[in-house]
């Protein structure tokens, strides 16, 4: 059973375009259901009850697992189900019985806007490091677009004559308005910071880190984090906090 959900995992992939964290978590929801099943003596996808997969969201929430987390799982197991159907592995859908239990949402965390201003300023020189970090932060803070959106921005993405950029992910497409703030910060980035930091190396991402390659959502936390200490800031900014501000 492991191979059928490696395979459907690198379906996903080239039918999808998932990201490696969209990828690392089906596969993770899956190999759990997997060995859950295993210790039930369930080793063949078309061996798998209504009663068996019922079983494991009573044992989930025993485990103690949220809600948000369960119904991630149903999802991940809905569409495996879902890809053996297309297979023929399996005759019938019986992941039908699964419903996702209710989730409540809360508003998400922002940040204040007198610590956003002293992250902000910060990153106030004229080193390419200094130049990209800053129009980062700007460019979050503006669009409100996700880290993983941020980070791989290509320099085609970006167009100041007309104050929008376009986040390409995960088979979307969105564009999203510039404030004059974040233009500011990117012109300056690209006039003397983005080549400077490639030293003559191609590469079409907007933020390269110090290799020239794209840099990771880690990447950028870590950034976001020592500025926020050299803000003196109590508490922690998260980038997804300073989006949402």
């Amino acid at each position: 059973m492991d191979k059928t959900v490696l395979d459907y995992v690198e379906d996903l992939k080239k039918t999808k375009g998932i990201s490696v964290n969209t990828e690392m978590a089906y596969r993770r929801d899956l190999m759990k259901l997997v060995r859950y099943l295993a210790d039930q003596g369930i080793f063949e996808v078309d061996k798998i009850t209504a009663t068996n997969l019922n079983s494991y969201m009573l044992y989930m929430e025993k485990e103690g697992l949220t809600n948000t987390t369960i119904s991630r799982n149903i999802a991940s197991i809905k569409g495996f189900f879902a890809y053996l159907i297309r297979q023929g592995l399996v005759k019938e859908d019986i992941s039908e019985c699964l419903t996702a239990p209710r989730i409540e949402r809360r508003a998400p965390k922002s940040a204040a806007k007198e610590d956003v201003e002293k992250v902000l300023s910060v990153p106030n020189g004229k080193t390419p490091k200094l130049l990209r970090d800053k129009a980062m932060i700007e460019l979050l803070y503006s669009t409100g677009i996700m880290v993983e959106e941020l980070v791989s921005l290509r320099i085609q993405d970006v167009n100041l004559n007309v104050g929008y950029l376009q986040c390409h992910f995960e088979n979307n497409q969105n564009a999203y308005p510039i404030d004059k703030q974040a233009q500011k910060a990117l012109r300056a980035y690209l006039k003397n910071g983005r080549e400077k930091l490639l030293k003559g190396r191609e590469s079409d991402v907007l933020f390269p880190n110090i290799s020239g390659r794209k840099m990771s959502r880690q990447g950028f936390w870590k950034i976001l984090k020592g500025y926020a200490a050299k803000a003196g800031i109590k508490g922690t900014i998260t980038p997804s906090m300073l989006r949402h501000s």
